[in-house]
């Protein structure tokens, strides 16, 4: 099996509390036993902690090659994540948007950000993760890290994407983005989504039809 039900501190909203980066699943700290059982040991599972926050998906964002953290992360939560991970750290030096998985969502060919990032600090996203980074939007809405889910294979993109907008959120990811629902039909599906380019774990109210969406989008066997 390589995509998963899981449901984390009573809750189906894991994309929350986990992020994906690379060969690694960075959960919360005390959670690594839950994750393993869960996904039967076959993820690479990290503690990480951000500014004593559990909600690790929506304060990181990254691909294969790189993590960005918040400036708000302590020099010990820094050097925890750098020791701990075969790839880049950066912080992203913005003191606006620190919710950076909700507001960029980046694979190893580019990177849709928030539209209040500044010019100088999309250049430096797109510098610091090795990519060609874009301003968009998904369904008029600025947060499409929470809109959005991609890896290297595919992307699942929010139903109230018009085709506009899926068709510029493919551009940017160099991938075929597909309009679908997690959790029982939200449609901020990174807050039931999380995915590698061989593994997703979802939101326990996710439906099999949600589940065969998901498997379609990002290239992933159910």
């Amino acid at each position: 099996m390589t995509i998963f039900k899981v449901k984390l501190f009573g809750s189906s909203n894991l994309g929350v509390y986990l992020k994906s980066i690379g060969s690694y699943l960075l959960a919360p700290e005390g959670s690594t036993a839950i994750i393993s059982r869960e996904v039967d040991g076959t993820m690479n599972v990290i503690e990480a902690s951000i500014y004593d926050s559990r909600m690790l998906g929506i304060l990181l964002v990254g691909n294969n090659k790189t993590l960005l953290v918040p400036p708000i992360i302590s020099e010990s939560d820094l050097r925890k994540l750098r020791d701990a991970l075969d790839l880049e750290v950066h912080i992203l030096p913005t003191m606006k948007l620190t919710a950076l998985g909700n507001d960029i969502v980046a694979n190893d060919y580019g990177a849709l950000a928030h539209p209040s990032f500044s010019d100088g600090e999309l250049d430096l996203i797109g510098r610091l993760l090795g990519v060609k980074a874009s301003k968009g939007k998904v369904g008029g809405v600025p947060v499409v890290g929470s809109l959005i889910v991609a890896n290297n294979e595919g992307c699942l993109i929010s139903p109230a994407a018009d085709d506009s907008e899926l068709r510029g959120a493919s551009e940017v990811l160099g991938v075929e983005c597909l309009r679908g629902t997690i959790n029982n039909g939200i449609g901020y599906v990174r807050l039931g989504l999380v995915a590698s380019d061989q593994r997703a774990l979802v939101g326990y109210s996710t439906t099999p039809l949600e589940i065969e969406n998901v498997a379609e989008a990002l290239k992933i066997k159910p």
